[in-house]
């Protein structure tokens, strides 16, 4: 950068009138420095843009790596419910038959229940008839 701030002292000295060659060293040396910021600016610049990029790429991964992780996630989610639903629809098979086994138990409890009424009503009968022929004998 000394070689470019010497060539343009000399050509600005040729190029005009130099009344303070001590201001026109000064003045270059201001441009140059202005030159060199704005050169690191650029650069830094330039690296902070790819290192946003890169930082984007992975976010992009992360994201993808989590949705990913959802969707198995949801996956075990749907296999447990159709599990769930599996043993439900069991559960629902056995209450039927428990059902079943109640409506013959009562049916059962019924016939036997008026198998022994008949029964009973008939020794009442026989037994009255048997005091009434005793009686009347």
């Amino acid at each position: 950068m000394k070689n470019l701030a010497e060539i343009l002292e000399s050509e600005l000295e040729d190029a005009v009138e130099v009344k303070n060659k001590k201001s026109l060293h000064n003045y270059i040396s201001i441009l140059v420095h202005n030159i060199l910021e704005r050169e690191e600016i650029n650069s830094r610049f330039l690296e902070l843009g790819s290192q946003l990029k890169l930082l984007a790429e992975t976010v992009k991964i992360g994201f993808e790596n989590i949705n990913k992780r959802f969707e198995d996630v949801n996956k075990r989610f749907e296999d447990i419910n159709k599990r769930f639903e599996d043993i439900n629809k069991r559960f629902e098979d056995m209450n039927k038959r428990f059902e079943d086994m109640n409506k013959r138990f009562e049916d059962t409890n019924k016939r036997i229940s008026i198998i022994i009424w008949v029964i009973s009503l008939w020794m009442t009968l026989f037994t009255g008839l048997s005091v009434f022929l005793k009686l009347y004998q």
